[in-house]
This record gives structure tokens, sequence and C-alpha cells, in this order.
């Protein structure tokens, strides 16, 4: 290490060398950290310098411990851009990931008339769905659309489908803007049991309407997202 990095904190020194070592590949993302014995000697540090580190990592969402089993290296943050049109499915393929979609409730008619009457439905249709990259969960979803507009899109998204994707191949239509409104806050109780965070992690809250060339809504998006997973990018 050099000068300037000697002067900081022995667990500090500890958490960015962990870091350096996933960044290069000597500790493998989705695989568990050596046991506290290894890296102890490895850096050199006692037992509560080393945890205390692995601690600021897992915070960060860089680790996760999990019970019985150890502490696994868990993905890099994944990279979105705002002014984006493109969907979660879209956006996880350009990063070589596997996108899921899995349907936590559905409603045929909910009560919502301030979401029906900005969406302009006639037939309002819920999905609660849970975003998930390659099998991690991701974001909690609360989809809206009018499935008497777009009736031929409903069976592919309650199959765990891309509406982006059932929007295009089935009723031919390609989403031309979108406005999102972004706040920062912490995860309600059931939203952490699903996301598997702790309360102190703080959590995106993405409100996204999409409207076609002329201006019509096509969808609304309520979303909830960990902060530590994604890095949002503006492009002007």
């Amino acid at each position: 290490m050099d000068d300037q990095a000697n002067l900081l904190p022995l667990y500090e020194q500890v958490r960015r060398s962990i870091l350096a070592g996933i960044e290069s590949g000597q500790f493998a993302e989705g695989s568990f950290l050596p046991a506290e014995p290894e890296l102890m000697a490895l850096y050199g540090v006692s037992r509560i310098t080393l945890r205390r580190a692995i601690g600021e990592l897992c915070a960060d969402g860089r680790l996760q411990r999990q019970q019985g089993r150890g502490t696994v290296i868990m993905p890099g943050k994944v990279r979105q851009t705002l002014v984006s049109l493109s969907g979660f499915s879209e956006t996880m393929d350009g990063l070589g990931r596997k996108a899921g979609h899995r349907i936590l409730a559905r409603d045929d008619n909910p009560d919502a008339p301030a979401i029906r009457e900005r969406l302009k439905a006639g037939a309002l249709i819920r999905f609660d769905r849970l975003l998930e990259d390659d099998g991690r969960p991701m974001t909690l979803e609360t989809l809206w659309f009018d499935g008497s507009r777009f009736p031929e899109v409903t069976a592919p998204v309650a199959a765990g489908g891309s509406f982006f994707a059932a929007l295009r191949d089935r009723a031919g239509i390609v989403p031309a803007h979108a406005e999102r409104q972004i706040d920062v806050g912490l995860a309600s109780a059931a939203e952490r049991t699903i996301l598997a965070v702790t309360a102190a992690q703080p959590v995106y809250r993405i409100e996204k309407i999409v409207t076609d060339a002329e201006g019509r809504p096509l969808a609304l998006s309520q979303l909830v997202t960990p902060s530590h997973l994604v890095t949002y990018t503006i492009k002007t």
C-alpha cells in the first residue's frame, strides 16, 4: 500500500483490499469469501478488524452474509440510463444478464381511479412483480396498463414475460417517451423481506409513465430498487 493508504484506518485498508480483489477477479462474484482465518492471515489483521471491513462491504451491498454458509460476493451495480426507453429485460440483455419477472399478484379491476384517469384506461390491470437479475431480487414493480386497449399483452405479462416485448411483438407498439420521478427512502417491512435488505439500506422509489409517439400513455410503473444494486446516469 502507498503512504496515503497507510494513513487510513486499518479496517478501511482491508475493505479496499477486499474490494480490489473482487474487481480484479481474485474473489469471483457469486462465490464465497475465504474463511476468516485465511483472510486474517492474508491481510495480517485481527478478527475484529476483518469483521468491520466485511461489515462495511455488506452495508454497501457488495457482500452478503448467509447464515451457516459464509459471506457471498454479490454482483456489481447495474448501470441504467435515465433517458433510456429500454425495458428491464432489454437492459439486462444488454449487460449479458438474465432478467426474470416473478408475478406476485394480479388485479384485473383495481380500485385506483387516479391511475385509471392518468392512463385513460377502460379496463385497468395491475401486476405486482419482482424483477430479478440472474435470479437475485432486484426491483419490486407495480405495473398498470389498459387491458382493453392491449388485450394481447396481458397473457405474456401474466406468464412472466416482458411488458415492453409483448407490447412490441403482440400489439406492434414501441414506446416513444418516458417520464420518471425519483425519490430515495427506506423500504417497508414487507419490501425488506422480498428484496432481502435491512431497515437501514436506502431504496430508490421511481414512478415511470411511458407514452407513444402521439403522447398517449401506455403504462405506469411504480418501482422500488435497493440503491446499492443500481447506478443511474443521465445523458443529454
